[in-house]
C-alpha cells in the first residue's frame, strides 16, 4: 500500500499504480498473470495498460505467438515528471496572462467572547502605518474588555509609537475614567473629539492599514476584522465625516468635575491610538 500511495502522489491512479507495480514485480507476463496479481478484473486490467503505454509505463512485445507485458524502468517516472515540470513552465506565462490578478477576495475572520475581542485590540498594535481611526464608545468599550484591559492597551500602544484619531460617541455622563482627563491625550498619541449627542453608536471600530476592525458591547460580545483596502478606505471617509461634525474637549458642555479645565486647549494636537500587551 505504501508504494500505491507513492505512486498517487506523483500522477498514478490507484489502479494504474497496481498494474504497474504488479508488472515490475512479474517481469515479463501475460494478461492472465496480471490480473490475478493485481486484483482487478481483466477489462480493467487492459484499460489501465492502455494508460499506462501512454505515460511510457508498460510497453508489449511477443514471446512466440503470445504477447508479452513488460513494466519499463522506474526511471520513467522521473523522465515522465520531468517533462511535466518543462510542460508547465512553457504554459505558465500564458496562464499568468489570462488569470485574473486584480481580483482579490476580502478576508474575515470572526472573534467571540471578552477573549477574541481584546484578541483584535492587540491585532490593531500591529500597524504597520503607525496610525488608527477609532469609533469610540468609551462607556462600552470599558464594560466590554474591561479597565485594566485597556490601561495596557493605551500604555502598549504608546511604547509603540503609534497615534489614534478617535471619535468618541458622547456619553451621557463621562465615565470618571483617567485617560479621558485631556491632559492625557497628548501624552499616549491621541487625538480626540467627542460626537453630537444625538449620535448613538453601541459598537467600537478601528481602521488600521488594511483592515477594518468592528467589536460589539457587552451585551452580544463578538468581533470581526475585515481584510481589504476599499472597505477599510470607505470607513476612513465616513470617520472624517464623523470628525468633522464632532468636537474637541474644550468645546464641549459635558460636566468636567475632576477634568484638568486649564489642559482643555491641548485637545486639538493630541491624536488617539490604543495600545495592548501580547
Amino acid at each position: 500500500m505504501g508504494l500505491e500511495n507513492d505512486l498517487k502522489q506523483i500522477g498514478l491512479e490507484e489502479k494504474e499504480a497496481k498494474v504497474y507495480l504488479a508488472a515490475l514485480e512479474l517481469g515479463p507476463t501475460n494478461i492472465q498473470n496480471l490480473t490475478r496479481k493485481s486484483g482487478i478484473k481483466r477489462s480493467t486490467v487492459y484499460e489501465m495498460l492502455k494508460n499506462l503505454s501512454k505515460k511510457g509505463l508498460i510497453s508489449e512485445s511477443t514471446k512466440g505467438k503470445r504477447p508479452v507485458i513488460i513494466a519499463s524502468e522506474p526511471e520513467n517516472l522521473k523522465r515522465n515528471l520531468k517533462s511535466k515540470e518543462q510542460l508547465l513552465s512553457e504554459i505558465l506565462p500564458e496562464l499568468r496572462s489570462i488569470s485574473n490578478v486584480g481580483f482579490v477576495k476580502p478576508k474575515i475572520m470572526f472573534y467571540e467572547g471578552k477573549d477574541g475581542i481584546r484578541e483584535i485590540y492587540r491585532d490593531t498594535l500591529k500597524s504597520k502605518h503607525k496610525t488608527t481611526f477609532w469609533f469610540s464608545p468609551i462607556k462600552s468599550m470599558l464594560e466590554t474588555i474591561g479597565e485594566d484591559f485597556l490601561n495596557h492597551y493605551v500604555e502598549e500602544r504608546t511604547k509603540r509609537g503609534i497615534w489614534v484619531k478617535s471619535v468618541y460617541i458622547t456619553p451621557q455622563r463621562v465615565p470618571d475614567y483617567k485617560y479621558l482627563q485631556p491632559g492625557t491625550f497628548e501624552k499616549t498619541l491621541r487625538k480626540i473629539r467627542f460626537t453630537p449627542k444625538n449620535i448613538d453608536i453601541k459598537n467600537t471600530m478601528c481602521i488600521y492599514d488594511n483592515r477594518v476592525a468592528i467589536m460589539s458591547s457587552r451585551k452580544e460580545l463578538f468581533g470581526f476584522v475585515i481584510e481589504s483596502e476599499e472597505y477599510a478606505n470607505m470607513l476612513k471617509i465616513f470617520h472624517d465625516l464623523l470628525w468633522n461634525i464632532s468636537k474637541p474637549w474644550h468645546e464641549m458642555n459635558f460636566d468636567k468635575t475632576n477634568q484638568n479645565a486649564e489642559n482643555s486647549e491641548t485637545e486639538e494636537k493630541e491624536d488617539d491610538y490604543w495600545s495592548v500587551n501580547k
